[in-house]
């Protein structure tokens, strides 16, 4: 055995204890980001149901931080531009989302657009996912988050029109028309 200086001995079990308590204090359920995310979310407009805050990120709440329930394993919101170019909920559309690990779920959006797969009928998701939506593709994977939202945001002062910026993709957009018949649209 190779002898250890006190002072060494010290620092080190110092230096455990320290990391151990950051540890402990990261699972706690008191993590600073969702936080920040849900208290900067604008004021609930009517009641919750599933119709509710189309556009926002959705996990912020339904998730195992949040208090929102159910909990939900993917959601988000597809849009549409109408006629004079404005963004409008896509109902009727089907978002099929692809797990890594091989198996697929689809979701149809409502009449605001919202769609969502609840944690405990996808509880083995397995990062990273591929998704469709109507006939559009995402050309990239969705690394770990499940709110659509996190990075397709809604247009503001500095995302006008789809609210692509320097950081967000814009909004999920399909097509006018862009339904599925299992989702209670008309011909795809």
């Amino acid at each position: 055995m190779v002898p250890v200086s006190s002072g060494r001995f010290v620092a080190a079990l110092s230096f455990a204890v320290a990391l151990s308590s950051l540890g402990a204090v990261g699972c706690n359920g008191n993590d600073p980001i969702p936080q920040e995310v849900i208290d900067g979310l604008p004021a609930e407009t009517g009641s919750p149901s599933a119709l509710h805050r189309p556009g926002q990120p959705c996990l912020s709440c339904h998730s195992t931080y949040g208090d929102a329930a159910p909990a939900f394993a993917i959601a988000g919101t597809v849009y549409k531009e109408t006629a004079m170019g404005a963004l409008a909920a896509a109902p009727n559309v089907k978002v099929e989302i692809f797990d890594s690990a091989g198996p697929s779920r689809f979701a149809c959006t409502n009449t605001a657009g919202n769609f969502y797969i609840e944690k405990d009928k996808w509880a083995d998701l397995t990062f990273p996912l591929k998704v469709r939506a109507g006939q559009r593709s995402m050309n990239s994977i969705i690394g770990r988050e499940g709110s659509c939202a996190a990075c397709h945001k809604l247009p503001s002062d500095d995302r006008p029109g789809n609210g692509a910026g320097k950081d967000s993709a814009g909004v999920v957009l399909v097509d006018d028309g862009d339904t599925d018949p299992i989702c209670g649209g008309g011909t795809p």
